[in-house]
C-alpha cells in the first residue's frame, strides 16, 4: 500500500503543478491519501515495516491535494470573473444599439430640419 500511495502521490502532485490541468491530480492524490492511510495502519501492525513510504505517499498526495484544489478554486473565480465580464459587454452592446438608434434618428431629424 505504501509504493502504491508513493506512485500515485508523485503523478498526482506533478500533474497538480500543470497549469489549467492541474486540477485533474486530484483523481490520483485522493486515492493516495486513502493508500497512504491505510499503509501506514497496516505498518503499525507490522511493527513498522513500510511505514515510510506509506508516510512519503501520503505526504505528497496531501500536498498534490492542496494544490489542485488550489486551482480548481482559483479556475473557478476566473470563470465567475469571465461571466461577469461577458455581462458587461452585452450591456454595453445593448447601450451602443441605443446610442446608434439615436444618432440615426438624430441625422434623419438634421435632413429634414435641412430641407
Amino acid at each position: 500500500m505504501g509504493i502504491a500511495a508513493l506512485v500515485l502521490g508523485i503523478v498526482g502532485l506533478v500533474i497538480s503543478f500543470i497549469p489549467c490541468l492541474g486540477t485533474y491530480g486530484i483523481f490520483l492524490t485522493v486515492p493516495g491519501i486513502v493508500f497512504g492511510a491505510i499503509g501506514i495502519a497496516k505498518a503499525a501492525k507490522k511493527n513498522g515495516e513500510g511505514k515510510g513510504l506509506a508516510i512519503a505517499g501520503l505526504v505528497c498526495s496531501i500536498i498534490g491535494s492542496a494544490i489542485a484544489g488550489y486551482q480548481w478554486y482559483v479556475l473557478n473565480k476566473a470563470a465567475d470573473g469571465m461571466s461577469e465580464i461577458s455581462k458587461a459587454f452585452e450591456e454595453a452592446a445593448k447601450d451602443l444599439d441605443k446610442a446608434e438608434k439615436a444618432a440615426k434618428k438624430a441625422v434623419n431629424d438634421a435632413e429634414k430640419l435641412g430641407k
